[in-house]
């Protein structure tokens, strides 16, 4: 029997700071279920306790997204970490003390998720009209989604392998209370986690609202625009690249709150570039710059740009790099090149960019040649104000000889506009390729080899036979 330590959700510190950008009230610790769904105040104090969940480092705090860049060709990783030195040289072993720190935050962020979905409905609070009832429930149901995706696309191969038919993660979507040691669920195929995905975000998009009362809520509280964008990444990953679109066209069509920005500045400014943002102060202490940025800027030296990365830039003319690029010494005491995509790195307040304009116009060109097999002009279109961005020359559908040709422009820009933010592993991996072709992990063929995910932690293996271990750890 395989056990697992749930975390309650009425022990979970519900912190201030997270809450003060969303919403003037207090936070609600250490209360007992009953409490903390006593009345709408304390009801909305648990559901932003599911946001608190997110900014944790090891779930959209920075690491995660971390090792999607240093698993895949983007990042040189050269910091101290035992942990994570293991995951870079793919030699990650079950004990790894920061894959259990990832397993278990995440599935203390779905367990305070479903809490607030299992008692939101019975919140007496005259206060607390039906549409807000179903909204609050929507946003929770929105995040528990967004954790299932860390956790099946680190844990499991991709929806390519097998149609799904892989092992994923356990599906968990009921607030289990005790005192002793609950027993987790057998794994899930990928398939299954996925249609879960899909159908949390669904009923989220239908109660969501488009937008809040101020930036901060707009970009990091969930919105039809947020549904809407991750649904959009969703379905591109399953490869129902007509979803993908749709759904990409839902957030793109609504000019007057998502557009790309004009330049590189809107990073960490919660503007119309941002459709979905951990948003982070002072007291959060966001990690992305701890690792992205050298101690001269107040972070480690961590994980500064890979040859093949630097090599994949115009140096001189794109301003994806000159504007975005700066130069350092390594947490090795090396020269190397770091993003300046983070940069409050004595502050350690980035706010954690999940979703941008830039990616939903990428998905939705990636889409459009897979679906069309063709080199289509909309796609070209739509990557054409990227290129004008960077400061480069567009590009013509004489350009490309084939569709393949236009969909590795595509898969390069992407590289381009979101290194550094967790997407290079998957966008490898869901498109057959490997992860790196020359240096460390070279031979690691890609989607299906055992090497590209992380193993199920060694303690919830040894509790029980329920969470059979990834093949190769």
């Amino acid at each position: 029997m395989n056990k697992f330590k749930y975390i309650l959700l009425s022990s979970i510190f519900l912190l201030a700071t997270a809450c003060e950008d969303f919403l003037e009230i207090e936070p609600e610790q250490s209360l007992s279920t009953p409490v903390a769904f006593s009345d709408k105040n304390t009801a909305l104090a648990s559901l932003m306790g599911v946001y608190s969940a997110a900014q944790d480092n090891d779930v959209y705090g920075s690491v995660t997204a971390m090792i999607s860049e240093m698993q895949s060709d983007n990042v040189r990783f050269v910091g101290s970490f035992p942990t994570f030195q293991e995951i870079y040289r793919y030699v990650t072993i079950p004990s790894n003390g920061s894959v259990r720190s990832i397993w278990r935050d995440h599935y203390s962020g779905i367990l305070s998720a479903n809490a607030v979905i299992a008692n939101m409905p019975n919140v007496e609070d005259p206060g607390l009209s039906e549409a807000e009832r179903a909204q609050f429930i929507g946003e929770a149901k929105f995040m528990r989604a967004l954790f299932y995706f860390n956790l099946v696309n680190m844990f499991a191969q991709p929806y390519n392998v097998s149609s799904g038919n892989t092992p994923g993660v356990p599906l968990v979507l009921t607030p289990t209370i005790f005192e002793g040691e609950q027993i987790l669920p057998a794994r899930n195929t990928v398939a299954e986690v996925y249609a879960q995905m899909e159908k949390d975000f669904q009923e989220a998009l239908a109660v969501l609202p488009n937008s809040y009362s101020n930036a901060a809520q707009t970009r990091g509280r969930a919105t039809k625009g947020a549904a809407n964008g991750l649904l959009s990444r969703l379905y591109l990953y399953k490869g129902d690249h007509a979803k993908a679109i749709q759904h990409a066209d839902a957030v793109l069509s609504n000019s007057s709150l998502y557009a790309l920005a004009g330049d590189f500045s809107f990073y960490d400014g919660n503007t119309s570039e941002d459709v979905f943002s951990i948003q982070n102060t002072t007291t959060d202490q966001s990690g992305w710059d701890l690792y992205y940025l050298p101690a001269v800027r107040g972070g480690r030296g961590d994980a500064p740009y890979s040859d093949d990365l630097l090599a994949a830039f115009d140096q001189t003319n794109d301003l994806r790099f000159t504007s975005l690029s700066f130069t350092g010494v390594d947490a090795a005491g090396n020269q190397a090149i770091f993003t300046n995509k983070f940069r409050n790195g004595i502050e350690n307040s980035d706010n954690g960019p999940i979703m941008r304009v830039t990616e939903v116009v990428l998905n939705k060109a990636e889409a459009l040649v897979k679906s069309t097999n063709s080199v289509n002009q909309e796609a070209i279109d739509l990557i054409n104000p990227l290129l004008t961005r960077a400061g480069l020359g567009t590009v013509s559908s004489s350009d490309f000889g084939s569709a393949q040709d236009l969909l590795d422009r595509i898969l390069l820009e992407r590289r381009k506009e979101l290194c550094f933010e967790g997407h290079r592993r998957m966008d490898l991996l869901r498109n057959g390729l490997p992860l790196r072709t020359s240096g460390i992990g070279a031979g690691i063929s890609g989607p299906g080899d055992p090497l590209v995910v992380l193993p199920i932690p060694q303690r919830d293996i040894d509790l029980g036979s329920s969470l059979p271990q990834n093949a190769g750890s």
